[in-house]
């Protein structure tokens, strides 16, 4: 059975994280406080904090409101209770900041949290959304650490929150429709609280823009964790074409591209070369090769509707070629022109079924490479002469 890594609630800034207890366990709690210091008042000298009588014996112990952890793990440890019990006493956890007299703002909170969060294969998923159309980002210190998804297509939306849900218990995020001029269609922005933060970046040190990498733990997950955090960043970040039978996946920064593909080659899957776009500012590699197109499908496969059906359709179609890396293509064609002497590129691509523009690429590098020559030949075709390029192979002068 597989170990998961665990975030407990003692893992995070505990100065700013608050909580309520469920009932029943905030009875037994504030009691047990009691009889270890005689009364009340006592306790908030121990904890260093105004008006005992009404902010511990009564807010807190009568759940009105809610509990600073660092304050609680401290009556927990002076009353020697596990914090292992404390924290399956609580019923809802918040994150607040720029605290002051007040007590501070503070986002939503996550009610009936699942504590501790485990780091299984639904938050690798989670992960991979994360790195791909999601991001975390601290634009205000004083406003939060902002969480937030964003996708046009609903099942990945709903598929989301019900992740979410359970990873981290009843939380539910602010939802923002998109749409107007400038998209084609209709976005969803989903924006959790901090306290989901938290949670994240507790294991993982995420980045923006050029500097942003993997999570370096996914490396060591089980390889079902890996598949989903694979599919998750493959439905935000990649398109299928079905005439191509390819599979196209880009990023602007590239670590986490290379991240990517050593991840494919551990189920197998080869990749194509990486190409640069939009001068240099974006980085794309394709899956192309019909075995591991037929790995990705059963392996990792696709959430998105669209981008399954897409798949579902090149199986369907199936391949009606062998599909050629450039240096084999680039031997069968040589090997087709010793067996002919002359030929054309259009018989060429005629054996070969490619297009004429991608057998006249791979003629005109071997010529480059000193490998064949062209001249012109005269063909006459219904009382027409014309004057096709004819390739052949070159010969070596005896010196």
């Amino acid at each position: 059975m597989e170990h998961y890594k665990q975030i407990h609630i003692w893992n995070l800034p505990t100065d700013k994280i608050y909580i309520k207890f469920n009932k029943g366990f905030r009875e037994g709690f504030f009691n047990l406080v009691h009889q270890k210091f005689g009364n009340f008042n006592l306790a908030g000298e121990f904890l260093q904090i105004k008006r005992p009588d009404s902010l511990l014996a009564r807010n807190w112990r009568n759940g009105t409101n809610c509990c600073p952890l660092d304050l609680m793990i401290k009556l927990a440890n002076e009353i020697e209770m596990p914090l292992e019990e404390l924290e399956n006493g609580i019923e809802e956890i918040r994150y607040k900041t720029n605290i002051g007299k007040r007590g501070g703002s503070s986002g939503k909170p996550i009610k009936n949290p699942k504590l501790p969060v485990i780091v299984n294969e639904d938050f690798a998923e989670i992960l991979g959304h994360i790195c791909g159309d999601g991001t975390i980002s601290r634009p205000n210190p004083n406003k939060g650490i902002f969480f937030k998804y964003t996708n046009s297509e609903l099942a990945l939306i709903e598929s989301f929150q019900a992740l979410m849900r359970n990873i981290f218990g009843d939380v539910e995020p602010t939802i923002i429709k998109r749409n107007g001029e400038g998209y084609t269609r209709e976005n969803y922005v989903l924006q959790y609280p901090s306290i989901v933060s938290l949670f994240v970046l507790n294991v993982f040190d995420y980045k923006t823009g050029i500097d942003m990498e993997l999570p370096s733990f996914i490396f060591n997950m089980n390889l079902n964790a890996k598949a989903r955090f694979l599919r998750a960043m493959f439905d935000d970040e990649s398109c299928v074409q079905v005439k191509r039978k390819a599979i196209l996946f880009g990023l602007k920064p590239i670590n986490p591209l290379l991240g990517v593909i050593k991840l494919l080659n551990e189920f197998g899957i080869k990749t194509g070369n990486i190409h640069k776009y939009s001068n240099g500012a974006y980085n794309k590699f394709g899956v192309a090769d019909k075995n591991s197109v037929i790995k990705f499908r059963v392996l990792i496969g696709f959430k998105h509707p669209e981008k399954s059906k897409k798949l579902n359709r090149i199986m369907e179609v199936g391949w009606r070629f062998e599909r050629y890396c450039n240096y084999k293509a680039k031997e069968r064609i040589i090997e087709i022109i010793k067996m002919n002497r002359y030929l054309e590129v259009s018989q060429i691509s005629k054996i070969l079924k490619r297009q004429n523009g991608t057998i006249q690429k791979h003629l005109e590098d071997l010529r480059r490479d000193g490998k064949l020559v062209s001249h012109k030949a005269q063909r006459r075709i219904n009382n027409t002469n014309s004057f096709p390029n004819v390739w052949h192979i070159k010969e070596v002068e005896n010196g």
